[in-house]
């Protein structure tokens, strides 16, 4: 055999087995992807899984979907896709007029296409009240904007023909059905009319927004709790604008893995500190709600601005500053086996917030009152 001829056939077999030496060697894939990770796991080897063909099976997934340079060729292909035919290849992203981007349940919520029976909102709303009498726990629902509600204008026009378009229906049913029976802070009307709420590549209100969305929530959460009791405010040192977008205000561009940069609105931000609130004398919270909640979150609003307190999120996994196992859903946490040792899980937290988007209201609260199929 020539020298050549050696020379290719090794290269074939690097290029072979290149995902099973990068791992060995730690290689880092150059632009990685944003987003859900697809990638899985060498599988592992033993007599049973060669026997019945699951190594071989997983050896094919593994190098199907971990070949060094995937996030160059996912991003060329989507690329490729986006900038000649419009097509995404994130999950439920559409692009609206003028290069907005939004998911299409924010845009569903926007015209009153994903709205449920008023009857089965009054039913949840007489549940959330009964738990918060049962639990002797004050409990604020917070009724977030939605970005399709806020740029309805820019919504994309294949929507707009639907005869049955209702706009904000789930948010209207919502707002007055709760409003008699509980203590509600509306921000989807609070922010209807300010500027700059939404970024135009992300899906989650603007980073500046969310300090206010903390502040408000604290200033809520004082009426309704004892004298003794108050939750620490974001205290906003500096306001600054830029074109380049911070934290999440970009989340939807990230998630469809071009190699442009998309064009940003000019957005306002803050810098901040934690007010100076004794220990003891800020209360502790649950937070149960949909990922609107995670930017007040990160921002420390478990630990800083409350006490020991918790975020349930969606009702599935727990998180919070005392949480060593993250993401565990609150029955494993807390270990209530029935109702009654639920609601004494409830009755240790000074007050409850329930928050959504109008994107899940029809979702709301995520059987956070019925944890036993009742």
């Amino acid at each position: 055999m020539s020298r050549s001829a050696q020379i290719v056939i090794m290269l074939i077999l690097l290029m072979l087995n290149v995902s099973w030496l990068s791992d060995i060697f730690g290689l880092k894939e150059p632009h990685p992807l944003h987003g859900e990770s697809t990638k899985l796991p060498m599988p592992e080897v033993s007599f049973q899984s060669i026997w019945n063909g699951d190594f071989q099976h997983g050896v094919d997934e593994y190098l199907r979907t971990n070949f060094l340079l995937r996030g160059v060729a996912i991003r060329t292909r989507n690329e490729i896709d986006y900038s000649l035919f419009s097509e995404q290849h994130a999950r439920s992203v559409i692009a609206g007029q003028e290069g907005y981007l939004f998911e299409e349940n924010y845009i569903l919520a926007a015209l009153g296409l994903d709205s449920i029976p008023t009857d089965s909102v009054m039913g949840r709303v007489d549940r959330i009240s009964a738990l918060s009498n049962a639990s002797g726990v004050p409990f604020l629902v917070v009724l977030a904007p939605g970005k399709g509600s806020y740029f309805r204008a820019f919504l994309p026009l294949r929507f707009l023909g639907n005869e049955e378009i209702v706009e904000d229906r789930m948010f209207k049913v919502w707002s007055s059905v709760s409003n008699d029976k509980l203590n509600v802070l509306d921000l989807h009307s609070h922010f209807a009319e300010v500027p700059n709420v939404f970024p135009k590549n992300g899906i989650h209100w603007c980073e500046w927004v969310q300090v206010e969305a903390i502040n408000l929530m604290s200033d809520a959460l004082v009426k309704i709790l004892p004298d003794s009791l108050k939750p620490a405010r974001l205290m906003i040192d500096e306001t600054y604008t830029s074109f380049d977008m911070e934290g999440t205000d970009e989340d939807i561009e990230n998630g469809l893995n071009l190699w442009r940069d998309l064009e940003d609105l000019e957005t306002k931000y803050y810098a901040t500190h934690w007010e100076e609130v004794p220990l003891a004398s800020r209360p502790r919270v649950l937070i149960m709600g949909d990922s609107y909640a995670w930017g007040a979150v990160n921002r420390g609003l478990l630990s800083r601005g409350y006490r020991s307190s918790e975020f349930w999120f969606y009702n599935a996994g727990v998180h919070g500053p005392d949480i060593e196992e993250k993401g565990a859903s609150p029955q494993s946490i807390h270990g209530f086996a029935n109702r009654e040792e639920f609601e004494e899980v409830i009755s240790s937290f000074d007050a409850v917030v329930l928050l959504s988007t109008d994107a899940n209201l029809p979702r709301f609260p995520f059987h956070f009152t019925v944890p036993f199929n009742e």
